[in-house]
C-alpha cells in the first residue's frame, strides 16, 4: 500500500510496538520498533501522539488486520532520514595504555612484589 499520514495511538516502550490510524487505512495498524526508520543500529522508538508517515499492508499481526512495513515521524525525509545523523568515527574510540616498571608492576598500582 501507499504512504499514509496518521498518528500513534498507543506504544509499548517495554515491548517495542505500538498501533497506528490512519483516516487512510481501514483499520488500526500494528506496528513494531524495526518498521521505525533510522540509522542503522539506533534506538528506534515511536510515542503516543507523535505524528507519523508510514506503508502498511493487510496482515494479520497479534489481532490486526494491518501491520506497518515502515514508519517514520511526519517531517523527517524518506528513506531513514541518514542524512540528518552523521557519525563521527572519532567519536567512538577508546585507548588504553599500560606501561610495567622492571618488576612487573603496572605503575602506579602498588602490586610490587615483597
Amino acid at each position: 500500500m501507499g504512504e499514509v499520514t496518521g498518528g500513534v495511538v498507543l506504544w509499548n516502550e517495554e515491548e517495542g510496538w505500538g498501533v497506528l490510524r490512519s483516516p487512510a487505512v481501514p483499520g488500526d495498524v500494528w506496528a513494531h520498533f524495526s518498521a521505525i526508520e533510522g540509522p542503522p543500529g539506533s534506538y528506534r522508538t515511536l510515542g503516543e501522539g507523535d505524528d507519523v508517515v508510514f506503508t502498511w499492508e493487510a496482515a494479520e499481526q497479534d489481532g490486526f488486520a494491518y501491520r506497518a512495513v515502515a514508519v517514520r515521524e511526519a517531517g523527517s525525509p524518506a528513506g531513514g532520514g541518514d542524512t540528518e545523523f552523521q557519525t563521527n568515527d572519532e567519536a567512538y574510540r577508546s585507548t588504553l595504555e599500560i606501561t610495567f616498571d622492571d618488576d612487573g608492576d603496572p605503575q602506579g598500582m602498588g602490586n610490587s612484589p615483597t
